[in-house]
């Protein structure tokens, strides 16, 4: 029996040029439309889960220039964003991670929504944050938070939620240009080493 895949579902608010979307993934998924319907942006999306859990929010927005950068403005306004990803862990237990953040008048960032839920609450390890407080949790016990840090790398210690935090760390991304593929590509460089020998009795 095939393994069912770890991304089942993602839904995206006001990230970059996405206003809403809710995508339902398969084992092979295609996404398919005109330049600039969004597809290079649901993947960044992705990127952007694992860049903040790899390593911080932070660097997270760094590599994108900035929260400016990553929200999406509607009516010359700029929007709060959230990424839900709903999965299956490798035991095939199914879960959802989500956050969302918005920007503050300082020119910094808070996460107003956090929450990861597995089997569902009340049958499995759950916890739910809102701007840097803890509101509802499984575990009896939970690290610091701040709320400008995603509080799954801080949870990534209890073994409850480690399985979530190494599967979105581990997530990767290829970009295959049908353009460069069809070009001509250079050969690499091959050093011939031509050494003398003597035939010897």
């Amino acid at each position: 029996m095939p393994h069912a895949p770890f991304i089942r579902r993602v839904i995206l608010r006001n990230y970059k040029s996405i206003g809403y979307c809710d995508v339902r993934l398969q084992p092979l998924t295609y996404l398919v439309g005109h330049n600039g319907a969004g597809k290079s942006n649901f993947m960044d999306a992705l990127h952007f889960v694992k860049d903040a859990v790899s390593n911080s929010l932070e660097y997270a927005f760094n590599e994108r220039a900035g929260i400016s950068e990553v929200r999406r403005y509607s009516n010359g306004r700029p929007n709060n964003f959230s990424i839900r990803i709903d999965f299956n862990l490798p035991d095939s237990r199914p879960g959802h991670y989500v956050f969302s953040i918005g920007a503050l008048t300082n020119g910094g960032y808070e996460v107003q929504r956090e929450e990861c839920v597995i089997s569902g609450i009340g049958k499995g390890p759950y916890f739910r944050i809102e701007k840097g407080k803890l509101r509802k949790s499984s575990e009896k016990t939970f690290p610091a938070i701040v709320s400008d840090r995603l509080a799954l790398v801080a949870v990534s210690g209890i073994p409850a939620f480690r399985p979530v935090f190494d599967a979105l760390k581990a997530m990767g991304f290829y970009n295959l240009n049908p353009k460069l593929m069809r070009e001509l590509q250079k050969p690499p460089s091959v050093t011939i080493d031509v050494r003398s020998s003597e035939n010897r009795s």
